[in-house]
């Protein structure tokens, strides 16, 4: 059966939600990006669903730019024009031109990256328009592991060389916060290579399921400047990028969202399934979407959500069953409760949202120019030495009465 906003949706008066991912955060990164001072973005860019979803909504983004200046839209052009560092006068007219000036993306290898992962993130970063850079961040974790070795003298080995969980999780989260290092250099140097003013805002691309689990290493390449995909769950990321594959015209994307979700941080030995996140995290991102619904937006805790899962769950789990998956989400949400309070800000378009720093309703993105503010203190200075005469003169005649 059709969704409950389908004769609506017919009739043109709301967007589907795809649709919504597509225009909203693209328009949010827009306005962002126009008032920051910045010359664009720079978004590590792996190959998976969630930062391939990422860079899809700034492709949206650059071709509705494209399409409002067609319209004749004078000031998106200006925007246009000054953040693109084209020459004056120039058309903006392609919207792959306009991702290529101010979209920047990296694929940060290891040695346990696969050749599919590069690929695809080539294919996409091409279809898209966008400065693509692929490096290998091998030697550095290599000398970080040297210096630990070197403090300790003890060399950490991962899971499937004989090594503990400990070890394991270290090695993985020392890949993890290296690529944020990375890319913040290359957000602030890459413009200059480029022979181009200003500097880049790094795009993050950890979703709402995620980040409510705590499935990410603190301080990773989820810690950037700004995250369109921050209040979008992962079922709706991958229906997403079915429809952008179609829509937006980005034919990668299909093969991103028919992959397995995998960090790729673990080492492949023969014989040994590869990683999976789903595995990693121990519940089906299915799961934590209805976790996350109902611990945000109905606001339930722990016996609350098991009386919940028992009805949602009734003809899939025993009560046993639920109770030990609602009691494994929870374990996880205390231990990584830390991680929701650095969260990178994000585009929020409901209330199933992750980010505890809500609550101050103050905007965290100003315009870097204060127009009004600014014109308003320049009439004030400008005024204030006749207002000072003008006091002055009061008191003199006042003194003058007195005598």
């Amino acid at each position: 059966p059709r969704p409950w906003w389908w004769w609506r949706f017919w009739l043109g008066q709301v967007h589907c939600p795809e649709e919504e991912i597509a225009l909203g955060p693209a328009c949010w990164l827009w306005d962002y990006l126009r008032r920051s001072g910045s010359s664009g973005f720079l978004l590590p860019l792996s190959g998976g669903a969630d930062s391939s979803s990422t860079a899809a909504i700034v492709g949206s983004m650059c071709q509705l730019a494209v399409k409002a200046i067609a319209a004749g839209d004078e000031t998106v052009l200006a925007d246009a024009r000054r953040i693109g560092q084209y020459e004056p006068g120039a058309a903006v007219d392609d919207a792959a031109d306009l991702a290529g000036r101010l979209f920047h993306t990296t694929y940060m290898g290891t040695v346990n990256s696969s050749a599919d992962t590069r690929s695809r993130a080539k294919a996409l970063a091409q279809q898209i328009g966008a400065y693509h850079v692929d490096c290998s961040i091998d030697s550095l974790v290599g000398c970080v592991v040297a210096l630990f070795t070197a403090i300790t003298g003890k060399t950490p080995r991962f899971r499937v060389d004989g090594g503990s969980s400990a070890e394991n999780l270290a090695l993985q989260n020392i890949q993890a916060r290296l690529r944020m290092v990375v890319a913040f250099l290359l957000a602030q140097l890459l413009p200059w290579v480029r022979g181009r003013g200003g500097f880049l805002l790094v795009l993050g691309s950890a979703n709402v399921d995620e980040t409510l689990r705590g499935y990410l290493t603190k301080y990773d390449c989820s810690s950037a400047d700004i995250n369109p995909i921050g209040g979008i769950s992962k079922a709706d990321l991958r229906r997403f990028l079915r429809w952008a594959a179609l829509h937006l015209g980005y034919s990668a994307l299909a093969g991103v969202e028919a992959a397995p979700p995998t960090a790729e941080l673990e080492p492949l030995r023969e014989g040994m399934p590869p990683q999976s996140d789903e595995v990693d995290m121990g519940m089906s991102y299915e799961e934590l979407g209805l976790f996350g619904r109902l611990r945000k937006v109905t606001r339930c805790g722990p016996v609350a959500m098991f009386r919940q899962a028992c009805q949602v769950w009734r003809d899939a789990y025993t009560p046993q069953q639920a109770a030990d998956k609602v009691k494994h989400f929870f374990k996880f949400y205390a231990i990584n409760r830390h991680k929701a309070t650095v969260l990178t800000p994000s585009y929020h378009a409901e209330s199933y949202s992750p980010d505890d720093n809500r609550f101050d309703h103050r905007q965290f993105l100003y315009n870097a120019a204060w127009p009004w503010q600014f014109k308003r203190i320049d009439q004030l200075a400008a005024a204030l030495p006749q207002q000072q005469q003008q006091q002055q003169q009061q008191r003199h005649k006042c003194q003058a009465q007195q005598r």
